[in-house]
């Protein structure tokens, strides 16, 4: 498959996180009925020559949602939505904690028709996907019209993130954010460093941090060692020892943790706390109170992706610049790889409106609502489109600069949840690994045997249902 990199050659142009919709930190869960729009709602406006009033009843979205902004994309998407369709009713729940209140509904057959993950890395994919929950869009991707372009939705997608297992399509994303390392650009300048392109050289710079300021190296959201895990180590992997070592951790194939490039990662982590480089108090520390501290100029670098400027818009400092570069967690000097990821968006296979779900899936990856993704703060649109008139945002244009100079490779798992962990369990076990050493609770080796004996124990249990990945 070709690289997400070519890809995004062709969206230089496209992006922001910033405009039209200013992200909130809000993450208790909200009701949300449809109301307001962005400025994307009048050009090119959602008609086409499918359009029918036929479609009627009702339909229920349940929508991951950290705030207003989020409600207010959804929001949107549903106003275009009900330009084609004024017949039907849109019911939309958004929730911070979404998988936690549809998860029960699942397993009752009590599903929403069209329901949007997020939150917790699509912790409920393979398993939902393997228990037949979601319908099969491979069909319907490749023979319905974009509305607002010119030809079907698969000729107009620039980057396909797809939940696909056997051949079928059971999720996708309209959007997709990149895993990396961000740094306090403003911090940087000041102090004349200059930024690590692998583990020596950042070593050097730890150093000198230490011994002439009070400012960490790193700081990070120690409640979820996954931010590390994507944002450094997960890079630093595939950079030394190869993307399709990453598949070959997620395929549970245990020697692949003893693979030098794997052990290094977490003996990297065992100098991070041995250097006191990042501090002991943020093992205690939420992603957002994480990255509060780090605005707040407490630390250089911070594990996260080119959503945070979206995500933290209320909190940002006036004048705060925030830097964007690789993983610098690899000894070679390879060509570094960052990590792509979305969450998805499914029908249920259990609809009680297949029609109107399959109309709603439309306009969510029509033209208007592709603006919208940007206004809004989602991500990277999916879809190709110049977005005339959105200013782009740091954060995105950096990821685009590294991907079209040939700095960084942007990678992207195929036949999982996104991440190279496709299973729960081993999502839990990588991320019990990473606190142990960070902690002191347990000495590298040590915690990679109890890694891979989980990792074993996962592969042998027949209750888990089991997916083959592998990587773009």
């Amino acid at each position: 498959m070709k690289r997400i990199v070519c890809l995004l050659l062709a969206l230089l142009m496209c992006l922001s996180l910033f405009a039209g919709c200013a992200a909130t930190t809000n993450n208790t869960a909200a009701d949300s009925t449809p109301s307001g729009e962005t400025t994307a709602a009048d050009p090119n406006t959602a008609t086409d020559a499918n359009q029918t009033t036929t479609i009627s009843g009702e339909l229920e979205v349940a929508a991951f949602s950290n705030g207003e902004a989020n409600d207010k994309f959804w929001n949107t998407v549903i106003a275009e939505f009900n330009k084609l369709y004024p017949d039907c009713k849109v019911n939309l729940i958004t929730s911070a904690n979404i998988e936690e209140s549809m998860r029960p509904r699942f397993v009752s057959d009590n599903a929403p028709d069209i329901y949007f993950m997020g939150g917790q890395a699509n912790a409920d994919v393979t398993p939902l996907t393997a228990e037949g929950k979601f319908m099969d869009l491979t069909e319907w991707y490749n023979s319905v019209e974009a509305i607002g372009y010119d030809g079907l939705l698969k000729d107009n997608m620039a980057t396909e993130m797809f939940n696909r297992q056997n051949d079928g399509i059971y999720g996708m994303g309209f959007y997709y954010g990149v895993w990396a390392c961000l740094y306090n650009k403003n911090m940087l300048d000041e102090h004349g460093w200059t930024l690590p392109t692998n583990w020596a050289e950042f070593e050097a710079l730890a150093k000198e941090i230490k011994e002439t300021t009070d400012i960490y190296p790193i700081i990070h959201q120690g409640q979820y060692p996954d931010y590390i895990g994507y944002g450094l180590m997960q890079g630093g992997i595939a950079t030394d020892g190869g993307k399709e070592l990453l598949c070959e951790e997620g395929n549970l194939n245990v020697d692949a943790f003893d693979d030098p490039a794997v052990v290094s990662a977490y003996e990297k982590l065992a100098e991070v706390r041995a250097n006191d480089w990042s501090p002991e108090y943020c093992l205690s520390m939420s992603h957002t109170e994480a990255q509060m501290m780090w605005l707040q100029g407490k630390a250089l670098f911070l594990p996260c992706g080119n959503w945070l400027a979206g995500e933290m818009a209320d909190s940002l400092p006036e004048g705060f610049e925030i830097g964007l570069c690789p993983s610098f967690w690899h000894d070679s000097n390879n060509t570094p790889n960052m990590v792509a990821t979305t969450a998805f968006v499914t029908v249920s296979a259990d609809t009680k409106n297949p029609d109107a779900a399959l109309a709603f899936m439309q306009v969510l990856f029509s033209k208007n609502v592709t603006r919208a993704v940007a206004e809004c703060g989602m991500g990277i649109p999916c879809m190709r489109d110049d977005l005339d008139g959105i200013d782009l945002g740091q954060e995105n244009t950096q990821v685009l600069d590294l991907a079209n100079s040939g700095a960084a490779d942007i990678i992207c798992e195929i036949g999982g949840v996104g991440n190279f962990e496709p299973y729960a369990e081993l999502r839990t076990a990588v991320k019990n690994a990473i606190a142990s050493i960070l902690s002191g609770e347990k000495d590298t080796d040590t915690a990679l045997t109890d890694l891979k004996s989980e990792v074993a124990r996962i592969r042998d249990d027949s209750s888990i249902q089991k997916v083959t990945i592998s990587v773009s």
